[in-house]
């Protein structure tokens, strides 16, 4: 056998372990994470609903782009790459205690809203993210566990906000509830 078809041969049962993990998995889940900020609810609340201001604070963003209003609710699109754009609505929103935003898209491999609240807390913020995801796809249920974990993508955003604010970045991550596997 030759290197290529070694390396061919790993690939393969790498995908296969993966999906058949996968597969074993919860296809939803709710976790949370949470951060302690110095600012006032107001100010932090000023900063996650200023859509358009995300890429001047959050790494990876390129751009924003403003979308259609969804059911009379603020929508835009996250520009991640030049061919990666990923669109958000508003679902719910409360200021300055309460937003809820949702991925937009009938044939995505993931359904997702993300509960942000907002509560006073020793002259700051306390700052709870909520996600509640719907994973259809097996191998992105492996890789959202296992590779980047359920309270990642949160954490980044997080991490982010406390860096813009000057604060100390410690998410905390909160209990993970699965469903039934399918």
């Amino acid at each position: 056998m030759t290197l290529l078809s070694i390396l061919f041969g790993l690939i393969a049962a790498f995908i296969i372990l993966a999906i058949g993990l996968g597969r074993r998995l919860a296809p939803s889940h709710a976790a949370a994470s949470r951060i302690l900020l110095s600012a006032a609810p107001a100010e932090v609340w000023q900063i996650i609903t200023d859509f358009p201001a995300y890429p001047s604070w959050r790494p990876g963003l390129v751009a924003i782009e403003r979308g259609p209003l969804i059911d009379g609710h603020q929508s835009w699109y996250e520009i991640c790459s030049k061919h990666g754009k990923i669109h958000y609505e508003v679902v719910e929103i409360e200021p300055p205690h309460r937003l809820i935003t949702r991925l937009v898209g009938d044939h995505l491999p993931l359904k997702s809203t993300w509960n942000y609240e907002l509560t006073e807390h020793a002259g700051g913020t306390r700052l709870t993210i909520t996600e509640s995801a719907q994973i259809l796809h097996p191998i992105f249920r492996f890789f959202s566990r296992y590779v980047l974990t359920y309270h990642g993508t949160m954490d980044i955003f997080l991490i982010a906000l406390a860096n813009k604010l000057g604060d100390k970045p410690e998410p905390q991550h909160l209990t993970v509830k699965q469903a039934m596997t399918a």
